[in-house]
């Protein structure tokens, strides 16, 4: 299992961040692709790297959307 850098983490989950009125929400599917452009890691499984996101997204009192598979919509929130 790779370990991703955390400023790397973090600097994804601001350029992903949407802010609506509800709150501010990640979408995983954008997360990913995100990180993968970023660190040149297009090995790492995409589980992998949406829970590094999602701990980072919580950690930041986003809600996170796992989307990033075809037809899930799984939301958590902080």
């Amino acid at each position: 299992m790779r370990s991703f850098e955390i400023i790397d983490l973090l600097c994804v989950i601001e350029a992903c961040k949407h802010d609506r009125s509800v709150g501010n929400f990640v979408s995983m599917a954008e997360g990913v692709e995100e990180l993968r452009v970023l660190t040149g890691d297009f090995v790492s499984s995409d589980d992998a790297a949406a829970n590094a996101l999602a701990a980072v997204a919580l950690a930041r009192g986003c809600s996170v959307v796992f989307d990033e598979q075809a037809g899930a919509e799984m939301v958590l929130t902080p």
